[in-house]
């Protein structure tokens, strides 16, 4: 007697629960029917050790047809065309069973009258299970295997029908997502087709039809070109709020588009089965260059052509003659949609389908609103309509107050007076402010202990000590020279007096050459006397009395070489007179100078308000000493010209006082009307950029 071994009973068991659970994971994912049927297939088979397998789904039209199989040729199913439609005829009957069947070899299904229908033309076991999906059959599982004992086969029919199951999940939630993204789709198209049809403005519909149509599309970019004055222009982009007209990619697009209009066929691009012209084929070459789209899709937008309209006595014959024909003013189309895709090489998907359906709401928007902006007299009508809501009786009234206020409001601008004050940036600086430069090449050995920002010094005071090696090297091989030919020139002096031997010409020459060392001891004395200025130059010190200004000297200078000329810092004297060093924009400077020479011919000065950072709720006074004839580029500030404002210290505090503080003032450049001391800016806008362009 053969007994069952518990653990191997229990540890099948637990495979056939990992695959179950496995195989309802895999149908809980996105995989399309093919790819989940296939991978459902493969792990059953492999669980079941089976031999073969096969898996039906009911179409739409209501046939059943294969899958996916594994193994087919080892049942003997495809040895020929009889045996092939005896299980054709199992397959129905199976389909139309309420429950999992098991079918031995060679057996025979009977039917209700006890007559058989159907039968199994393999040598192997047929272990099948129906799908059901939302309680309508939707498919039927096949998995052939080598007869076993009758428990065993009772729990395969067992698996298959759990694993049937799942797959009628499985499908069952795919129905729901299609019928999700269906009524989705049917959302975006309603939404699409009312706004799109919202404006009679074309501009306006061609943007709306841009961005809508993108989504319903499911494309990277929609252009939409309209027909102006017999010319297609490009008015909408997916995604841009304006159309640059210069780039190269609109004047492509726009030839494109005109081309292909001219044609009035769509394109589609690619598409192998059809030869463009050469025409259409050079321009779309050239566009894609630009675009870089891999398809696209350029349809012309023809005005819809009149319904026929259905009276009692039948079909309104001039109707049907006026659909059919072309109207003299329907030879070109009203617009053209560009769709394009920059990752896709196809129109797989109902892509197609979804551009057609979006060209045609299209082009009864773009025509209807070219119709209504057509109208004789549009614009005034269009003014007047827009202006009539304000002259019913009930916003009368409001109307009328508010008229008299834009009256009032444009008189008092016009004509009461005001004072022009002009605004400038700059800063505060004391008049008597220098600068200590480098003298000379060199590096700073030294600079005073009490040499650091804020210390007060005097006029020649010393502050710094420069080291130049080559001045040294320079001045030490002249002073070296120098003392060689002292001592030449003393032994040949020596030798003219002690010497009496020597000849007359010996002595001449000696004298010559004595001359000679004298000149050159002249000349390294002025090479000395030269060095020894240099020398000094060495020596920083500062040209006024005043206070150090620059910041942190020490860490700036020390040891650091400086070439001559070089401000190392500056000196400022905060004890007298200081001033207001202001950037005044140069589209200001007509303004200033006016008011400076009538400030002149009136015997006064041209004032000025200022407030200071440093103390910014304290207005006070100064007066235009200088306007510099030349604007410069100052940063941020842009093209600028350089005004100097005397002030009167007296009215700051000593710690208001810091050089480089900075400084807001306004000019006084006279009385002008209250509108124009408002707006001069925006009057001198429109003056330069607009009305100037006119010209």
């Amino acid at each position: 007697m053969s007994t069952v071994d518990p653990h191997a009973v229990e540890e099948a068991r637990q495979q056939i629960r990992a695959i179950v659970a496995e195989i309802d994971q895999l149908s809980r994912s996105d995989l399309a029917e093919a790819d989940f049927f296939r991978g459902l297939l493969d792990r059953v088979i492999e669980a079941m050790g089976a031999v073969a397998g096969l898996v039906w789904l009911v179409g739409e039209q209501g046939r059943c047809e294969p899958v996916c199989h594994a193994g087919m040729p080892a049942t003997g199913l495809t040895a020929s065309s009889e045996i092939q439609e005896s299980h054709g005829k199992l397959v129905q009957s199976l389909l139309g069973s309420t429950q999992a069947m098991l079918v031995p070899a060679r057996a025979q299904l009977t039917g209700p009258d006890g007559q058989p229908v159907a039968g199994n033309p393999t040598d192997l076991l047929l272990v099948a299970a129906p799908i059901d999906r939302n309680g309508q059959r939707a498919g039927l599982v096949e998995i052939f295997h080598q007869p076993h004992p009758p428990e065993v086969e009772e729990g395969f029919l067992t698996f298959l029908s759990q694993v049937a199951t799942v797959a009628g999940t499985y499908l069952a939630r795919r129905q729901t997502k299609s019928l999700d993204a269906q009524q989705t789709t049917l959302t975006q198209v309603d939404r699409f087709s009312r706004a799109v049809h919202e404006s009679l403005d074309p501009v306006a519909t061609a943007f709306v039809l841009a961005n809508e149509a993108r989504r319903i599309i499911g494309c990277d970019r929609v252009s939409v070109l309209v027909r102006r004055h017999r010319r297609l222009r490009l008015e909408a982009v997916s995604g841009q709020e304006s159309v640059e007209r210069r780039a190269t990619a609109v004047q492509a697009i726009e030839t494109l588009a005109r081309v292909v209009s001219r044609a009035r066929d769509p394109l589609w691009h690619p598409d192998p089965g059809r030869e463009l012209p050469p025409q259409i084929e050079e321009e779309l070459e050239h566009f894609i260059d630009e675009s870089h789209a891999t398809s696209l899709a350029v349809i012309p937008l023809e005005r819809p052509r009149p319904t026929p309209v259905v009276k009692a006595g039948g079909v309104d014959a001039v109707a049907v003659a006026r659909a059919e024909s072309t109207r003299a003013n329907d030879i070109e189309p009203v617009g053209v949609l560009v769709a394009e895709w920059f990752s896709s090489t196809s129109f797989e998907g109902g892509r197609r389908a979804r551009v057609e359906l979006v060209a045609d709401h299209g082009r009864v928007a773009l025509s209807n609103a070219l119709d209504h902006t057509s109208l004789p007299f549009f614009g005034l009508l269009d003014l007047l309509g827009r202006t009539r809501v304000l002259t019913t009786a009930r916003n009368l009234p409001r109307t009328v107050a508010v008229a008299a206020a834009a009256v009032a409001a444009i008189t008092a601008l016009t004509l009461i007076p005001a004072e022009l004050r002009l605004e400038g940036k700059g800063t505060l600086e004391p008049v008597h402010r220098r600068d200590v430069f480098a003298g000379i090449d060199g590096v700073v050995e030294s600079i005073e202990s009490w040499t650091v920002h804020g210390a007060e010094v005097k006029a020649g005071q010393h502050l710094a000590t420069l080291r130049n090696t080559d001045l040294e090297v320079a001045l030490t091989d002249v002073l070296g020279k120098k003392a060689s030919s002292e001592e030449q020139l003393v032994s040949t002096r020596r030798a003219l007096l002690e010497d009496n031997k020597i000849s007359a010409d010996e002595k001449t020459r000696m004298s010559g050459r004595a001359a000679q060392l004298q000149r050159e001891i002249e000349s390294l004395e002025a090479q000395r006397s030269l060095y020894e200025a240099k020398k000094r130059d060495l020596q920083v010190s500062s040209p006024i009395d005043g206070v150090i200004v620059t910041w942190q000297v020490r860490d700036r200078l020390i040891l650091r070489p400086v070439e001559k000329g070089q401000v190392l810092m500056s000196v400022a004297d905060k004890t007298g007179p200081w001033e207001l060093e202001i950037h005044m924009p140069d589209d200001r400077l007509g303004h200033v100078n006016r008011a400076a020479v009538a400030a002149r011919e009136q015997g006064r000065e041209l004032n000025v308000d200022y407030v200071l950072a440093t103390d910014p709720g304290t207005r006070h006074r100064g007066a235009v000493r200088e306007i510099h004839e030349q604007a410069e580029v100052r940063g941020e500030a842009g093209n600028t010209v350089l005004l100097r404002v005397m002030i009167d210290p007296q009215q700051h505090e000593r710690e208001e006082l810091g050089a480089g503080a900075t400084v807001t003032a306004r000019v006084a450049c006279g009385t002008r009307p209250l509108g124009y001391v408002w707006f001069h800016d925006v009057l001198a806008f429109i003056q330069s950029q607009i009305l100037f362009r006119m010209w």
